[in-house]
């Protein structure tokens, strides 16, 4: 099932990033390089705040806290 998922949001996040280019040239007057840019940073981000994410739970905050804390989080955005 996790493979599945993964899949999906993969997916999706691969579908996004030429609209994404396209929306901030046209909506925001950025070049090609720069949007390209922008994207390209967004997608790091999105990889990468997973692991800071595991190591402030395993380290500090503890399993529940974190489940508790992501619900309430993902409920507000």
């Amino acid at each position: 099932m996790e493979t599945a998922n993964e899949s999906f949001e993969k997916v999706a996040s691969f579908g996004l990033s030429p609209n994404m280019i396209k929306y901030l040239m046209v909506d925001y007057h950025m070049s090609y390089a720069r949007g390209t840019n922008v994207v390209l940073n967004w997608t790091a981000a999105t990889n990468f705040l997973p692991f800071f994410g595991a190591f402030l739970s395993d380290s500090y905050i503890g399993r529940f806290l974190t489940i508790f804390l992501g619900s309430i989080f993902s409920l507000m955005v």
